[in-house]
């Protein structure tokens, strides 16, 4: 059981294979951890992690929803379920009009699995009396740009179905948390043109981290990010074109 959320005893990372899922597990402290389960399609260890703990592999497939209701299962078949980290994710095109199947497999992974895996994992959190669950968003989600509005729908959407799942479980002793980075240097972005305020998976996962072990219900990340998206919203529409082209 979590002591504080300092140090869970069982935690689920769901989308393994995630470099900023890696990194906020490295930045977790570990010394009470007996289990944790590494989710995803072709799930393998993680290297740069010391710790004595049970790691778990579970094929996971985020676009398969029939089958998430018996993989929620298995998370709990040995007992509770401390730390659920959702960091599923897939970037949709939006350079042209054309890409109906990259966008539409964002939508499917970004928003329907990771929505749904979220609320599934949160029941069965409710019945055990406790838990946290930190769900990965993005600053995309502040506003749409024309170069990247269906991934930041995606992203809205989610970020909007954590805040208000977190409202509705408030006095259950489950809570959920969002993260909203900014451009992080992953193989996912690798070769994109890099935006102000680009941190690394691992700053990431430092500021993921903390945020668990706080009250907080959303973080940024760099932090740098909050005020700025305060600013963003305000923006008259002709002014924030002109300064989101890069």
């Amino acid at each position: 059981m979590l002591n504080g959320f300092k140090s869970p005893q069982t935690i689920a990372l769901i989308g393994s294979t995630s470099e900023i899922g890696q990194a906020i597990l490295k930045h977790l402290p570990l010394e009470n951890l007996s289990t944790c389960y590494l989710a995803s399609r072709s799930p393998s260890p993680i290297v740069g992690i010391s710790s004595k703990a049970a790691f778990v592999p579970i094929a996971f497939e985020a676009t398969d929803t029939h089958s998430h209701e018996k993989f929620v299962q298995q998370l709990f078949s040995q007992g509770d379920l401390d730390l659920a980290i959702i960091a599923i994710g897939a970037l949709g095109n939006d350079s042209t009009l054309s890409d109906e199947a990259n966008a539409l497999n964002a939508m499917q992974v970004n928003y329907v699995a990771a929505s749904y895996i979220m609320a599934l994992i949160a029941k069965k959190m409710v019945e055990q009396g406790h838990g946290r669950i930190l769900v990965i968003s993005s600053f995309a989600q502040t506003r749409p740009r024309n170069d990247n509005f269906a991934y930041g729908s995606t992203k809205a959407g989610l970020d909007f179905m954590a805040r208000g799942l977190n409202e509705k479980l408030r006095g259950t002793g489950v809570s959920v948390c969002v993260l909203r980075p900014g451009f992080v240097r992953t193989r996912m972005t690798h070769g994109m043109v890099e935006a102000p305020f680009t941190v690394s998976a691992e700053v990431v996962g430092k500021v993921a981290a903390s945020l668990i072990k706080s009250k907080k219900s959303v973080g940024y990340a760099p932090s740098i990010l909050k005020p700025l998206a305060l600013i963003f919203s305000l923006l008259p529409p002709a002014v924030f074109r002109k300064i989101s082209q890069r």
